[in-house]
């Protein structure tokens, strides 16, 4: 070997032995190896010994609420720990201290002892006022996530729609058969185009009562009252009425539409047809109006009434109303009233002696047949928490629910079964309402129905406010109803069926009479403006000329109005600096004015010339500015302002 490289080599050891000394060596030879492992201490495979994490850490599963619709819903959770919470809002309409709202408190307390993890919101609506407030808070964004609502109004509220969605969730989808089964063929009474918009709770139908102390002290026998006839009823009511001047035969709120359909139906009425049209306007419509015109007006001496001399005596309390028919009912001052079973409890309260039973039936042998309507619980398509509104709907609406209304508040079950509950089917009060319940029709649940109630009260009004007689004022809530719901008209909008409207520049100046109408012949002498001209007598309508003089250049159009045109405008034409237009116009006094048809300038001042070239201010009785007027007289003669004058301010 090289002397170069052995000496190389030596000197390369000898340093390598010098380092191990200052390292401390010995003649140990120790070698450190780490060691791999899950070094999280809160994972199940932890290892202690590990100094290196391999990434193997395996940990328990985070228990939590898993569902979504929860108000504690964790995100986190990968097994579900009960926990969950939900947090509803509940609007409920049953009346304040009511019997109604004592079994509801009871049925939520029931509700919420099964499931304490349901945290509720229960707020109070008035009835009326609950629809309205629903459809605002679900464009708001804000509505409950349950609510109670009478099914007339499902398809009405259902076909009001938030971003193409209609605000009341379909219940379909939640329901087993076996749970439609349970109401039987109540769930029609809900269930539009196929969708279930509410499950229902409770049915309610009106019924009459009778007060026995009256009858006893008038000595009339009503042992057979649920088999009388109309003429057993009237008479009755006529018996009582004639017995003294504090008494009267019946009352009930004979101008409200709900108290309205027991009498129509009693004459073969109806409100829709079988295709779902308004059939309002029916000879069954004036014939149920007539017989209450009757209870209320009497019949004088020579018709028809039960009295010697034909006549018969009033037997309905004028004004009656929801506000008054209780409480004469329990100061013995009317025999009869019709109302529902939500009054029992008050009534049977006061301590008066009354009785309940079907409505007799009427002169065709028909039963008046009331509104069945049914009351429910529906859930909002914007809820959070759909499936917990469901649930809770499902048990508002259920068996429990129907027996504790039954038992506490005299509520009408729906449930087939509920009725033969022990508590339930010997109550005379649910069996009684039950057979008028079973007499009834039900409440269609069609959108129309909406468009219906305002007419129906209208034509009431009409016709016992204002003597609007029946035919003229079906007629005219038909055509109110068939406007509402932008059908073709079937019927003259303005009641007397002789092609003139009760609005616009044309209008019909008589909407009862069918023989008065723009146009008409009109005889002279017999007192009746036929023709809507204003006079009686031969229609005399003459050419008038309008004008406006003015030098102001600005102005490059003008329109006149007035009340000739129903207050519609008509553009002028122009000769230098005199604007005209002529109008025909029948004898009468008009108000006309004229205006820059740009509006810029607005009316053309007040300072008007008459035919004879008199100048004089158009003023209103206070002496105030106002529109010019002219007169066209019987004979054709037209005086009063035909020409304004609107000149440019001078300047100085």
């Amino acid at each position: 070997m090289d002397n170069k490289i052995l000496s190389l080599l030596l000197s390369m050891l000898m340093v390598s032995m010098a380092a191990a000394g200052c390292l401390g060596g010995d003649d140990d030879d120790t070698t450190t190896t780490d060691v791999e492992g899950c070094t999280d201490s809160t994972a199940t495979n932890y290892d202690a010994d590990a100094t290196v994490d391999d990434g193997s850490c395996t940990f328990p599963p985070v228990a939590g609420c898993m569902d979504s619709e929860a108000s504690n819903y964790d995100s986190a959770a990968v097994e579900d720990d009960g926990s969950c919470t939900y947090s509803l809002t509940v609007w409920h309409s049953y009346a304040l201290d009511s019997t109604e709202e004592e079994a509801f408190n009871n049925v939520i307390a029931a509700f919420e002892a099964a499931n304490p993890n349901y945290n509720l919101d229960v707020q109070y609506k008035p009835f009326d006022d609950l629809k309205p407030q629903y459809l605002t808070a679900a464009q708001a964004g804000s509505a409950p996530d349950v609510f109670r609502l009478q099914n007339d109004a499902l398809g009405e509220v259902a076909a009001n729609t938030v971003g193409g969605v209609s605000v009341i969730e379909d219940l379909a989808p939640y329901m087993t058969p076996a749970e439609l089964a349970a109401y039987g063929t109540s769930m029609s009474g809900v269930t539009v185009n196929g969708q279930i918009l509410g499950l229902p709770q409770s049915g309610d139908s009106l019924a009459l009562y009778y007060n026995t102390d009256v009858l006893d002290l008038v000595g009339v026998d009503y042992t057979n009252i649920s088999s009388w006839t109309f003429e057993d009823f009237y008479g009755a009511a006529v018996t009582v009425s004639m017995a003294s001047d504090n008494h009267w035969g019946l009352c009930f709120p004979y101008k409200a539409a709900y108290q309205f359909w027991p009498w129509l139906t009693g004459y073969g009425g109806a409100i829709f047809n079988e295709t779902g049209y308004p059939t309002i306007n029916s000879a069954s419509t004036v014939s149920a109006i007539q017989t209450i015109q009757l209870a209320l007006y009497g019949q004088p001496a020579g018709g028809t009434g039960p009295l010697p001399d034909g006549s018969a005596p009033s037997v309905l309390k004028p004004g009656c109303d929801w506000g008054n028919m209780e409480d004469m009912f329990k100061d013995g001052e009317t025999a009869f009233i019709i109302q529902g079973p939500w009054a029992y409890g008050g009534i049977e309260a006061s301590n008066v002696n009354f009785g309940h039973t079907v409505m007799p039936l009427s002169v065709l042998g028909i039963p008046f047949s009331p509104f069945v309507g049914m009351k429910g619980w529906s859930v909002s398509s914007s809820s959070d928490a759909k499936g917990a509104s469901v649930a809770l709907t499902k048990y508002l609406s259920g068996y429990d629910s129907q027996v504790e209304f039954a038992k506490t508040a005299k509520l009408l079950p729906v449930m087939p079964s509920v009725l033969d509950d022990d508590d339930v089917k010997t109550d005379s009060v649910v069996a009684g309402f039950g057979a008028q319940m079973a007499r009834g029709f039900g409440a269609p649940a069609y959108a129309a129905m909406g468009s219906i109630w305002g007419p129906v009260d209208s034509m009431l009004a009409d016709v016992f406010d204002n003597g609007m007689d029946p035919a003229d004022a079906a007629r005219k809530a038909q055509a109110a109803i068939e406007k509402a719901l932008g059908m073709d008209l079937t019927v003259d909008d303005d009641a007397d069926d002789d092609g003139f409207t009760i609005d616009g520049a044309n209008a019909d100046c008589n909407d009862n009479d069918a023989t008065v109408y723009p146009g008409a012949d009109d005889p002279e002498g017999d007192g009746i403006d036929q023709n809507c001209d204003g006079i009686d007598g031969v229609d005399i309508s003459v050419t008038v000329t309008l004008m406006v003089h003015t030098d102001d250049s600005s102005i490059t159009a003008v329109d006149f109005k007035g009340e000739y045109a129903s207050w519609a405008l008509s553009a002028g034409t122009q000769d230098g600096m005199m604007w005209s237009v002529e109008i025909t116009a029948n004898p009468g006094t008009y108000q006309w004015g004229a205006q820059d048809q740009t509006g810029a300038d607005g009316w053309l001042g007040t300072m008007g010339e008459s035919a004879d070239g008199t100048i004089a201010e158009c003023t209103d009785d206070s002496g105030a500015a106002a529109n010019c007027t002219f007169t066209v007289a019987a004979d054709g003669t037209v005086s009063g302002i035909t020409k304004i004058h609107y000149m440019m301010p001078s300047s100085s």
